[in-house]
């Protein structure tokens, strides 16, 4: 199965997909595949948000921000890339892949956004958006039993106050990385001293819901 098949879109200009497919150590296309990265970032966080606004009229602005975290954030990203296995058609310089081997997490997740950029260059954005939301088909499903009703920081609050008496959840920055326009944020929620979650996103504001919903995740498991 050709690598366009795999993703179900058929370019006309392939050249934007040789530009999405190569890794900047090539150097041949590092200029425009990193304008690309920055389109694409921009239309998945449009088009996700949008589709979140149109269907959950009555969610207010914290339950629709943790809902796109969910889904927009470099650990799905990267797990979306797999899937459309960007990881085995990526071309990197000869050298960085005797060095690094296989792609990272980082490096999927920067791909699967110029790769977004490249459809919506070589058709346009009601194109691009409609395989966007097929391609998150499952996450659009999933994140309304996930997170709909959910406060993910007031809830694990209330969760401490109820088995935690006299403790509350503590965020702390771990780390950040990433260019200016594209910052990700790595944050750790603690609870008496004890970390019990962590998140990543490209806010601190998201970064804290994603950690929030994954100590929620291991409280409720245990």
């Amino acid at each position: 199965m050709s690598f366009e098949s795999q993703i179900s879109y058929n370019f006309n200009d392939k050249s934007l997909l040789e530009i999405a497919l190569s890794h900047p150590s090539r150097r041949t296309h590092a200029a425009d595949y990193q304008r690309f990265e920055f389109l694409g970032d921009s239309i998945l966080s449009a088009t996700i948000s949008k589709y979140l606004f149109k269907n959950y009229p009555k969610a207010e602005e914290g339950k629709l921000n943790a809902m796109r975290s969910s889904i927009v954030c470099g650990e799905s990203l990267a797990k979306k890339a797999k899937l459309l296995k960007l990881n085995e058609v990526i071309i990197l310089s000869t050298s960085f892949k005797k060095s690094v081997g296989t792609p990272s997490s980082n490096m999927l997740e920067d791909s699967f956004e110029a790769l977004i950029a490249a459809i919506y260059l070589d058709s346009d954005l009601l194109n691009v958006e409609k395989w966007l939301l097929k391609i998150f088909a499952e996450d659009l499903i999933a994140v309304e039993k996930k997170i709909i009703g959910l406060n993910p920081k007031g809830r694990l609050q209330e969760w401490c106050q109820i088995h935690k008496p006299g403790y509350m959840p503590e965020y702390k920055l771990i780390s950040k990385s990433g260019p200016d326009h594209k910052k990700q944020y790595y944050v750790e929620v603690s609870i008496e001293d004890k970390v019990l979650g962590h998140g990543i996103c490209s806010s601190i504001k998201n970064a804290e819901i994603n950690a929030a919903i994954n100590a929620i995740s291991k409280v409720e498991i245990s």
